[in-house]
């Protein structure tokens, strides 16, 4: 159990930001039942690499504990646009 304390919390909060914006996309674009578990995996990606993106290019807006929120919303987005284009 001591492997849940060495995780740093932003990874946690990245984690659920990522799946509450990809549930969401799901409600509101999503067209079958079950491909709510398929924009999942595109969501964390895109979530992951804006996180990465915005922290290279030094845009951190909006960061919370390390973690640019903005540019990670923007690549949950785009991950998930992709995902929708792939499953359509």
């Amino acid at each position: 159990m001591d492997v849940l304390f060495v995780v740093p919390p932003s990874v946690y909060l990245g984690l659920l930001l990522a799946t509450f914006v990809s549930f969401t996309f799901h409600a509101v674009m999503g067209r079958r039942q079950n491909s709510g578990f398929f924009y999942l995996p595109f969501g964390v990606a895109g979530f992951a690499g804006g996180a990465l993106a915005a922290g290279a290019i030094g845009a951190t807006y909006m960061a919370i504990g390390g973690l640019p929120i903005l540019g990670a919303f923007v690549g949950c987005l785009v991950g998930l646009l992709v995902a929708h284009l792939v499953l359509t």
